[in-house]
């Protein structure tokens, strides 16, 4: 998945739990801003942040290896 494609998947799913960033900020510790440009495709996140990003919005994260 393209870091565009995984913004839009967070933006989405915070939208869809009623959550604003401020919301998804404080619940997983990060700032609104590193929060904001993840969702807009600009900012690349550890994969650490993103299991923090994800279990909060009760998302599957699912890793592909590919060749």
């Amino acid at each position: 998945m393209e870091i565009d494609e995984l913004g839009k998947l967070i933006k989405k799913r915070r939208g869809v739990l009623g959550l604003t960033i401020r919301d998804l900020a404080d619940l997983t510790g990060f700032s609104k801003t590193t929060i904001s440009q993840i969702e807009r495709g600009i900012r690349n996140p550890t994969f650490e942040v993103l299991q923090n990003i994800f279990e909060y919005l009760n998302l599957e994260m699912k890793v592909e290896v590919k060749k």
